[in-house]
């Protein structure tokens, strides 16, 4: 962890007083630290069931029992109410095999004989995730993704006796239980969690307890090189190619010594290229996704190697699937066919096709779903830009350091107001909720004070998929949730910005250009700009400063004015309302 973290961050810390024990502040909320339970509620079968999960948490968390054995009585006891097993014997081969594989673990009689809900699909996957500590499940990506939406995303697959699928990150079995065969041995999963596996292997033979099998779910790190083919299974495993490789890998973990990690290095991306490469010629290759992967400048190199080497055959939104996760979810697929259009799959499961070159095209190779109407729209401000941001004034809010001391609830003497992106409207500022004491050698970071206290100065919110940008003329102080920008776009009055910044229309462009749920510096910098006439700027400027001033019912004429300057037609104006749902409202 100390190589992650700057000389001039720990120097920072170390003038601040900040505690810090090589490993991570002290003092700060840490979800990646966090002991709590999180109950992910997507993926019960039956919400009624939740007060019995949460009984028999309880009840391992006082017993003294490791998870592993827990979660190993569990499954036995499954066993047992399915007739598979009696006790810890069976007359089944694979049931057998089971539990001699794992007969090391003690097995408690209590969880053994517990009566658990016959109506979860997953209750072995519930109840390790919901045993599981939010840090331990950041770390390790521990979000297994509920059987309703596994089935939706491989319900088109068909199988022949002759095809595999292959999950590199199983799980409990999510994806391997919802491919429609009657072969269980053409499943194929790892997972370099040993509890998962067991619990995956379980699943199967629960799922096909009328077939003689044995699961071909493999415990070991599918990115490690080190390990890699230093034993018959994994040489199996890694040495062929799949029909469908279909998963939800681990995101937030950071993959080091690695030699895709230095090109990648996030977990995902790392999982993608090492797999996308085990892809037979006619198969497809699927993964669950952070949004983030479609447009962020860090994720640029992955989506150039799969338009140089793939064909990105669909992007399927499906909105935050996983409790304690606020990111969007999609879904990515691709494939060695050649195909020149991507089908997008909305949220609400409306479909269009754009073509692939679109992304290519695009900054960075952005995968955004930019449609030829999307593209008409786009280009009456591209047609009429004649400047942009990039000559303004730029700045970040206060990074204090520590807001819980130096923010302040009430004002004390020599203290101001200070906002956060929270009381950023469109437009206007609602009243502050925090004061302090303005002294930059005591903040982690600050913008040069004159940036602070100008004339004028426009704020807007950094973590937004929305453009919201305030007008400040009163030398306010702000925290690093909101950024400052002093517009300098040649005949356009900073007023007029505001306006134009605000509207619907510009709001449309950034989403269609860039998409994303910050708002960045480099992506406002390409935003283009009209060559206002004095009267123009006169007209625009006026609106903005009584929206400025509270007169919220101006907000329909301000967005028209930039409508009707563009001269965008009314079907567009309503596509554009339905892309970005309705605009801003004060």
């Amino acid at each position: 962890m100390e190589t992650l973290v700057s000389t001039a961050t720990r120097r920072n810390w170390s003038r601040l007083n900040v505690k810090w024990n090589g490993h991570k502040l002290t003092r700060r909320a840490n979800k990646t630290n966090s002991v709590r339970n999180i109950v992910p509620t997507e993926y019960y079968s039956n919400i009624e069931n939740i007060p019995i999960i949460e009984n028999i948490i309880s009840t391992i968390d006082k017993l003294d029992v490791d998870l592993f054995s827990a979660m190993y009585s569990i499954a036995l006891n499954i066993f047992n109410s399915e007739k598979l097993a009696e006790g810890v014997s069976s007359d089944k081969a694979n049931v057998r095999k089971f539990i001699a594989e794992y007969s090391s673990l003690s097995i408690n009689k209590e969880l053994m004989s517990y009566k658990l809900p016959n109506d979860e699909e997953d209750l072995l996957g519930l109840i390790y995730q919901s045993l599981c500590k939010e840090g331990d499940k950041n770390k390790r990506g521990l979000y297994y993704t509920p059987l309703h939406i596994t089935r939706k995303l491989t319900a088109h697959l068909i199988f022949s006796e002759s095809q595999t699928f292959f999950d590199p990150c199983c799980g409990s079995g999510s994806f391997l239980r919802s491919i429609k065969t009657v072969r269980p041995t053409q499943l194929y999963g790892v997972d370099c969690d040993r509890i998962a596996v067991m619990l995956c292997k379980a699943n199967l033979i629960l799922q096909y307890q009328y077939f003689e099998f044995y699961p071909n779910i493999y415990c070991f790190d599918f990115l490690s090189e080190q390990e890699a083919f230093d034993t018959d299974e994994k040489r199996m495993i890694l040495g062929r190619k799949y029909d469908y490789i279909y998963t939800n890998p681990p995101w937030g973990a950071i993959i080091r010594n690695n030699s895709i990690s230095h090109n990648y290095g996030d977990a995902f991306s790392c999982f993608l290229h090492r797999a996308s490469k085990m892809l037979s010629n006619n198969g497809s290759l699927m993964f669950l996704l952070p949004e983030a992967v479609l447009n962020v400048k860090t994720h640029a190199r992955l989506r150039a190697y799969l338009l140089d080497n793939y064909s990105v055959d669909k992007l399927h939104y499906l909105n935050n699937l996983f409790t304690g996760v606020t990111t969007r979810v999609v879904a990515l697929t691709i494939s060695r066919s050649i195909n020149c259009t991507t089908q997008i799959v909305s949220d609400k499961d409306t479909v269009e096709y754009i073509p692939t070159s679109t992304f290519r095209n695009s900054f960075n190779f952005m995968f955004l779903p930019t449609t030829s109407k999307d593209k008409f729209i786009v280009d009456l401000l591209k047609n009429k830009g004649k400047s942009t941001l990039a000559d303004s004034v730029w700045a970040l809010g206060i990074v204090t350091g520590n807001n819980a001391e130096k923010l302040l609830d009430v004002p004390v003497d020599r203290s101001e107001a200070i906002y956060t992106g929270k009381e950023i409207l469109p437009y206007r500022l609602l009243p502050n909720k925090k004061y302090i004491v303005y002294d930059r050698a005591q903040f982690q970071q600050a913008a040069k004070e004159e940036i602070y206290r100008a004339k004028e100065k426009l704020v807007y919110k950094f973590i937004s998929n929305k453009l919201v940008f305030a007008y400040d003329n009163k030398g306010s102080l702000f925290l690093n949730s909101a950024n400052i920008v002093i517009p300098n776009i040649p005949a356009m009055s900073i007023l007029s910005a505001l306006l134009f910044l605000n509207s619907e229309l510009f709001q449309f462009a950034y989403n269609r250009l860039f998409g994303g749920v910050k708002i960045l510096k480099g992506n406002l910098s390409k935003l283009p700009f009209p060559y206002l006439t004095t009267a123009e700027d006169m007209r625009f400027s006026s609106i903005a400063r009584q929206l400025v001033a509270g007169n919220t019912d101006l907000i329909y004429d301000a967005n028209m004015e930039v409508y009707n300057y563009y001269n965008v037609a009314d079907k567009q104006i309503k596509y554009i309302k339905e892309v970005i749902g309705y605009g801003t409202t004060a």
